[in-house]
């Protein structure tokens, strides 16, 4: 069934940013970076970069003739196949049309030799920026101090006061010399994100990443950091989900999102926030037990969900579209003005949209052509007229969308990985399911036994061991993640005798886990004995 463009209208900065799709993170964050570089501007560039820019060959006699490089003339091989593996992020790799799709993301700069049409994003950086420059200023500040340490800023010649790890130094050589892209005026995320909470969290735990900085080699910060993106971005779309079709059922936007109450430097962030996202959690590896069950059935709620996703943002597209195109109202293109539209109707609201509708008939109605029987049904069910256009839509185009956004989640949460948060068989027993691997459990705990105070420049962190309980109380309230009884949300609570063995045999999983990561050594049955250990302790400075 045909549509026209401005009806099926999906990705618009000011519902959603990003072009749901089958991302990698590491191309995500070097576009992230051409924009930190830019300052949240599109980049400037003077045509296309020459052919050998893709040929990892290329790079290394480059390298080869530098000075101060040795080893790479005396063993190009092996000089080409450590690029490969460590420096360079290639697209069909191994074959006879591998390429060069960018330098990993370990330095700032690593923008500056990077194939465009290899190193898509999909503009989830886009979507990464807004939730950083309208949440805090002062985290993208931090980040990007942190991500151009190496170089001389004046030059652009490696830093030679500055300690870096050998990758790190190999991307600043690598783009010495090369012209540096130019702003071109253009914002492109002038609009803030729908759910700035989720950002202020993000920012909250980059300050606190940034705090290991000097304790932490870059290579792993950068995965860190990388984690904590993918993961926010992730449950920015679940929160997403709620706060729109949230905002349509009630037709008015939520007051606490008018004044978000949500702080990353609070205690319990979402207490006020409406739109909770909860996730059970599976701490174990067997995907038959009575928890990784309740894990599963939370996962398939939350994809099952995504096509409300889809119907929301369609609804909020064409408000937004009725606003522009009827200005004479005053209404300000704004998704928590045009909510007005659902309340109170303009007098022709009704009227336009049953025109829209007998158009979408018409294009599709031909002597060889009738309307789908679903389409049909969905006209006579008695919907309004505005409804009943946004079925048809969601109805066309829900597939489409629902498959990209079912791959972009699962990339985001890094499914089946030791970064994910995420887990899924190959057979159809084993679906997806809420999961914390070995790496991702660290940066959570990394984060969770810092503290700060607030000083005349900024916040101070320290670090301190904290109650293996605090911590499943963290990252509950923080991340959804309910991993023991929940304290959040009272349907996830235990209520028969097998629930309640399923809750204590997952925390007493995270307790191994913990433990086989070398967090957590249990002394005693004591729940005040039972901490986790900072693995780089920050002492607290006396000076505030």
């Amino acid at each position: 069934m045909k549509l026209r463009p401005q009806d099926q209208e999906f990705r618009n900065p000011k519902v959603f940013y990003p072009d749901p799709k089958n991302v990698d993170l590491d191309r995500v964050l070097v576009n992230l970076f051409l924009l930190l570089r830019c300052d949240g501007q599109r980049a400037v560039t003077k045509g296309r970069p020459a052919r050998q820019i893709e040929n990892v060959a290329h790079h290394a006699s480059e390298l080869a003739d530098m000075k101060g490089v040795t080893g790479f003339k005396e063993h190009p091989e092996v000089a080409k196949a450590w690029l490969e593996s460590d420096i360079f992020d290639l697209v069909n790799r191994g074959g006879v049309r591998e390429a060069v799709s960018s330098l990993r993301p370990l330095h700032l700069d690593a923008h500056k030799i990077r194939v465009a049409k290899h190193c898509r994003d999909y503009n989830h950086a886009d979507a990464l920026y807004a939730m950083l420059e309208h949440a805090d200023k002062q985290a993208v500040a931090d980040l990007k101090a942190y991500l151009d340490r190496g170089r001389e800023p004046a030059s652009g010649h490696p830093d030679s006061h500055a300690r870096v790890d050998l990758d790190t130094l190999t991307v600043i050589k690598l783009v010495e010399g090369l012209p540096d892209l130019h702003k071109s005026g253009d914002r492109l995320t002038e609009a803030p994100p729908v759910c700035r909470g989720q950002g202020r969290i993000l920012c909250d735990d980059i300050q606190r990443l940034l705090a290991y900085q000097n304790a932490v080699p870059r290579p792993v910060m950068i995965d860190y950091l990388k984690t904590v993106m993918g993961l926010h971005l992730g449950l920015y779309i679940l929160r997403v989900r709620r706060q729109l079709t949230g905002w349509i059922k009630d037709r008015e936007a939520s007051k606490a999102c008018r004044e978000c109450p949500v702080w990353g430097t609070s205690d319990e962030p979402f207490k006020e926030c409406p739109y909770g996202v909860a996730l059970t959690v599976d701490m174990g590896s067997d995907y038959r037990s009575p928890m990784a069950q309740l894990a599963q059935a939370s996962a398939a709620s939350e994809y099952g969900s995504s096509a409300d996703l889809v119907r929301a943002i369609f609804s909020m597209n064409q408000l937004l579209r009725y606003a522009h195109e009827e200005k004479q109202l005053g209404v300000p293109e704004e998704p928590m003005e045009v909510m007005q539209f659902l309340a109170s109707p303009p007098e022709q609201f009704e009227a336009d949209f049953r025109a829209r509708l007998k158009e979408l008939q018409r294009d599709n109605t031909t002597d060889d052509e009738v309307l789908p029987p679903e389409v049909e049904a969905i006209l006579t069910a008695g919907l309004s007229q505005f409804e009943t256009f946004i079925e048809v839509v969601t109805y066309v185009r829900q597939k489409h969308h629902v498959g990209y956004l079912t791959q972009s989640l699962d990339k985001l949460f890094q499914k089946n990985t030791d970064w994910g948060a995420l887990a899924q068989g190959r057979s159809k027993v084993n679906p997806r399911r809420w999961h914390l691997g070995g790496r991702m459990l660290e940066v959570l705990v990394q984060l969770a036994v810092l503290r700060f105070d607030e000083t005349d420049t900024g916040k101070r962190f320290y670090s301190e061991d904290v109650l293996v309980e605090d911590f499943l109380h963290w990252v509950e309230r923080r991340y959804g993640f309910v991993i023991g009884p929940s304290v959040t949300d009272p349907e996830r609570r235990p209520v028969t005798l097998d629930q309640h063995r399923a809750y204590r045999e997952n925390v007493k999983a995270l307790k191994d886990r913990l433990r086989e990561i070398g967090f957590f050594d249990d002394l005693s049955d004591a729940v005040n004995a039972q901490r986790i250990r900072p693995r780089y302790p920050i002492a607290r400075s006396e000076k505030t």
